[in-house]
């Protein structure tokens, strides 16, 4: 029997809890980190790629990583920030060995399986969560709350990943517009998107679908980009417009077949 979760695709970068873990593969190039962040402060430096290149060393999410500097340093405009137990500067958290030693701490935190050599940048931090007994027990970003937040802050990982979320869609939500900008513009576009469907082309499938939802009036503006990822909400929001629309429709038309 089919159930109602197995309707809707699974995120494949979720755990079964629906958190993100803390080990795999980044999803965003450097080019879009570096692009989200200087988009809230024009000086923060390009370091997303040395993020990216050493959470690939560990295994870690270094494009998560990057997230969780950004809201650290609040968008590269603290001095000072970071946990009590491993406070950091600027300077440092833009240094290659303290984005090492930032690594090597997230991967200690979420696996019991030993570095081959410890940084001296991570030593200390490393020494003090080993006495928390935190070591190989913080599996997924959202477990670092009241961890490497101060105690009590309960939504640091939701905070995080939803940073990480916003990196993610944004090139989606900017194409959406430029396509939506570009449809108006010239109607022929939309025409040539349905009409090559029938060749194969997925892409074209899946304007054709957009294009549906929007006729219907379902969709949000500036509307999404196809392939963005569609939340629960979103999907309520979606059928609760469809029915709005029906029962409207329904009265439209017990009024014409009256008159």
């Amino acid at each position: 029997m089919e159930t109602v979760g197995s309707a809707f695709r699974r995120h494949p970068e979720l755990e079964p809890t629906g958190k993100l873990s803390l080990l795999g593969k980044a999803c965003c190039s450097a080019e879009r980190m570096d692009a989200y962040l200087r988009r809230r402060n024009p000086r923060a430096p390009g370091i997303a790629g040395m993020y990216l290149s050493a959470g690939e060393r560990y295994g870690v999410r270094g494009d998560v990583a990057f997230c969780q500097m950004m809201y650290e340093t609040r968008g590269w405009t603290i001095e000072i920030s970071g946990p009590t137990w491993w406070p950091r500067s600027l300077a440092q958290w833009s240094g290659e060995d303290s984005i090492e030693a930032h690594m090597q701490i997230l991967y200690s935190l979420a696996t019991e399986l030993p570095l081959s050599q410890t940084s001296a940048a991570a030593q200390l931090p490393l020494e003090r969560l080993d006495r928390s007994g935190w070591l190989g027990k913080v599996l997924c970003w959202e477990d670092l709350n009241s961890k490497w937040s101060a105690a009590g802050h309960y939504r640091y990982g939701q905070d995080i990943v939803a940073i990480w979320r916003n990196m993610l869609e944004r090139r989606g939500r900017e194409a959406a517009m430029r396509d939506q900008a570009q449809e108006q513009n010239d109607p022929k576009l939309v025409t040539v998107k349905i009409g090559s469907a029938g060749r194969g082309d997925g892409a074209s499938v899946s304007h054709e679908q957009l294009g549906w939802l929007r006729s219907q009036r379902l969709l949000p503006v500036p509307a999404p980009h196809p392939d963005q990822k569609v939340t629960w909400g979103e999907l309520a929001i979606v059928l609760h417009r469809w029915e709005n629309r029906s029962a409207a429709d329904t009265i439209g038309k017990n009024k014409e077949s009256l008159s």
